[in-house]
């Protein structure tokens, strides 16, 4: 799978842009602020229908764009895959707000070869990972991080695990309201019940599919690692849901797990006035030799190992999908020793297409897989080195 074209409009800081992209490895230069980063977020839109980084939709938009009578931002892509080739566009509609960038209310449309999609049919057509500097947070991170990276993996390979992450969110927000107005004694505790059958289903298939993708990323992360590491270091990953009682059966003994402990915690949650059980609880446990790596890493080896997480992503969906992600890699080299750039170089030419940003060419001096597109980013502009 690869995108052959990218085309930005009012996104970010590129005005227009339209870029010609081969397989293979391309390489994506330039000074900080210059839109490179925001070339990556542009493709993993496409891929996830969400921001990488922005709190609004409205940050997407051009700053410029704010004073047009109708501010838009629209992101498409010419996108070539083992089921034959697509088109995906997003478009991000805006009105003007002055120079608030942040509260500009937007709305998002999504087409697939130019006919209207909603999100559960846009997701996961393109599949992308993304490493980008924040990724240090999945191992340092609260567990928050790591539970949306198994999210936004598992929801490009699945439309019915998106739909049922969506429907739990709405059923702990309307669990968590019953649960204030029972403190305040305007309902009764046992009114708690259908939204414990609500969020046993939805929580049972969160956590049941979650645990299987664990258990392969597993194998596929140690296996990273050692490549990355040259051996030297030994990276072990495992979930870990907030749910005694449950040994691993399928759905129907989860839902029960789940269900009984959400009554055997009744009384806490009343106390607490929010939800304490549940996959949205629940963690992603990451040691290196041995030990918790939040603890114990340096930068470099926290980098490393987040890479590594990020390479057992993209194989993990190839092999879900039968059809490679884009690999989207945004100062991947950054805080690495020499020993360390050049494995993580070494490790990169299984991918269709891998797009990679730095602010120094002299890091690439050992070299890419395959012949690599150079590209020079700066103000917005992207043009071939």
């Amino acid at each position: 799978m690869w995108i052959q074209r990218l085309t930005l409009s009012n996104f970010r800081n590129y005005r227009a842009q339209e870029l010609t992209l081969a397989k293979g490895p391309s390489l994506l230069l330039g000074g900080n602020a210059q839109g490179k980063s925001n070339l990556l977020e542009a493709a993993f839109l496409l891929a996830t229908t969400r921001s990488s980084r922005a709190q609004t939709e409205g940050e997407l938009i051009h700053w410029d764009a704010l004073s047009d009578p109708q501010p838009v931002a629209r992101v498409a892509a010419q996108i070539e895959r083992r089921d034959g080739p697509l088109e995906i566009e997003v478009i991000i509609a805006g009105r003007p707000q002055g120079t608030e960038r942040a509260r500009v209310p937007a709305s998002k449309r999504l087409r697939v070869n130019g006919v209207p999609r909603r999100q559960a049919d846009v997701v996961g057509q393109l599949t992308a990972v993304l490493f980008s500097t924040d990724d240090m947070e999945l191992i340092s991170g609260a567990p928050s991080e790591r539970r949306r990276y198994l999210d936004v993996m598992l929801s490009q390979l699945q439309p019915a695990y998106m739909v049922a992450l969506q429907r739990y969110g709405k059923v702990v927000s309307q669990r968590n309201a019953l649960l204030h107005r029972i403190q305040s004694g305007e309902a009764a505790p046992d009114e708690l019940d259908f939204w414990d059958g609500e969020l046993a289903g939805h929580g049972a298939t969160l956590v049941g599919e979650r645990a299987q993708a664990v258990e392969a990323l597993a194998g596929h992360a140690r296996k990273a690692h050692r490549q990355l590491s040259a051996n030297t270091e030994e990276l072990a990953i495992s979930y870990s849901p907030r749910l005694e009682g449950w040994t691993g059966g399928g759905t129907d003994e989860l839902v029960a797990a789940l269900r009984e402990a959400l009554a055997s915690g009744r009384q806490r949650d009343i106390g607490a006035g929010v939800t304490l059980t549940g996959p949205h609880r629940d963690d992603l446990i990451i040691l290196l030799n041995g030990v918790a790596a939040a603890s114990f890493a340096s930068r470099g080896q926290e980098r490393t190992a987040a890479l590594a997480l990020r390479l057992a992503e993209a194989r993990y969906m190839a092999d879900s999908k039968d059809d490679l992600p884009v690999v989207l890699l945004d100062d991947v080299l950054s805080e690495l020793d020499k020993d360390r750039r050049r494995a993580v170089l070494s490790s990169l030419g299984e991918w269709d297409q891998i797009l990679i940003t730095s602010a120094d060419g002299d890091r690439f001096d050992e070299g890419l897989p395959g012949s690599a597109a150079v590209f020079r980013v700066e103000a917005g502009t992207i043009q071939p080195a």
